[in-house]
């Protein structure tokens, strides 16, 4: 005559595996999020529609991010408007960039090379050209691994994140001190630009930053050696198709005028020579490389050659205007 077998061992086996699947599940999520104590911080701030990356060190670069092989970074990732995804397909990272939040990820790059960043959430009409390019550079340098610079830190080198709620214009990483920066045009991932810009200082002071980059094609950023009399202003609202560009969109200076140009706008731009950044030409007649909200820089029309100029902004590229040099 057989026993049916208890009721509450059924219940007692069930609920011993989920208590040790749920304690499994923990314990890697905590060894995945665990930052090794060497990483290296990078702030990473998505905007309508272009990625902006801040080192610890003042070093700002916008579209593309240098890292060092085998060094851990500890990603910082944040939204200035709507909800990005910062995504590196390669790496497998994907974490998303929230208005008023701070999500952190980690990874240690393995292999030199150049990579794709892309935004992997809708984030509006321009979303498919917030791309930027990853450059994983060889270290020479002698570095300790990620598992021997902890004794109880993981060796999983695979980064994920979590996320930390925090109030409105909070501080950010490297938003003191000075640093360089580099740029390069939205969209275009085929031809590295490293090496083909010179770093250009960048200084922040007060509550508003004002960083320009200088260029090596271009004339703006230079000291003017004469009075400007012609501005040019990029207004607020100018990141957003169909807000006005540039006021004025179609200026006029005398061959050997300075002209500058004011950035009034909440985001980075430029006023690079060209119809769009595809042109051959772009940024061969004058460039004033990144203007930061606040910041100005001066355009020397001395070698501008006199006629009608279209110009445009690297970062945005839908944003064009005329100059006319007479």
């Amino acid at each position: 005559m057989g026993h049916a077998t208890p009721e509450w061992i059924y219940i007692g086996v069930v609920t011993a595996l989920l208590i040790w699947v749920g304690a499994e599940a923990w314990n890697i999520e905590h060894a995945l999020e665990y930052a090794p104590p060497n990483s290296e911080t990078v702030r990473v701030v998505g905007q309508q529609w272009f990625w902006s990356f801040q080192h610890a060190d003042g070093t700002q670069e916008i579209n593309e991010l240098h890292v060092k092989e085998g060094v851990p970074y500890r990603f910082e990732i944040v939204s200035s408007d709507v909800v990005h995804s910062f995504n590196i397909p390669d790496f497998a990272i994907l974490m998303d960039a929230v208005p008023g939040r701070v999500n952190t990820v980690w990874n240690t790059f393995d292999e030199p090379g150049e990579y794709l960043i892309e935004c992997r959430e809708y984030c509006g009409m321009l979303h498919q050209d917030m791309r930027a390019r990853l450059f994983v550079e060889p270290n020479t340098e002698n570095t300790t691994s990620t598992a021997s610079t902890s004794e109880s830190g993981p060796t999983i080198s695979q980064g994920t994140g979590t996320a930390t709620i925090v109030a409105p214009g909070g501080s950010e990483v490297g938003s003191t001190g000075t640093g360089t920066m580099r740029v390069v045009e939205p969209g275009d991932l085929t031809t590295s630009s490293a090496g083909t810009e010179e770093e250009g200082a960048a200084t922040t002071g007060g509550d508003n930053a004002s960083s320009n980059a200088t260029s090596g094609s271009g004339s703006g950023n230079e000291t003017a050696t004469g009075a400007s009399s012609v501005t040019l202003s990029i207004p607020t609202g100018a990141a957003t198709p169909g807000n006005p560009s540039y006021s004025p969109d179609t200026l006029t200076a005398s061959q050997g005028e300075i002209i500058t140009v004011s950035n009034d706008d909440t985001a980075p731009h430029t006023v690079t020579s060209g119809a769009s950044p595809g042109d051959a030409d772009a940024g061969q007649l004058f460039d004033t490389s990144i203007i930061m909200p606040a910041g100005t820089a001066d355009i020397d029309t001395s070698n501008v050659e006199a006629g009608e100029h279209p110009f445009h902004c690297t970062v945005h590229p839908f944003m064009t205007g005329t100059l006319t040099v007479q």
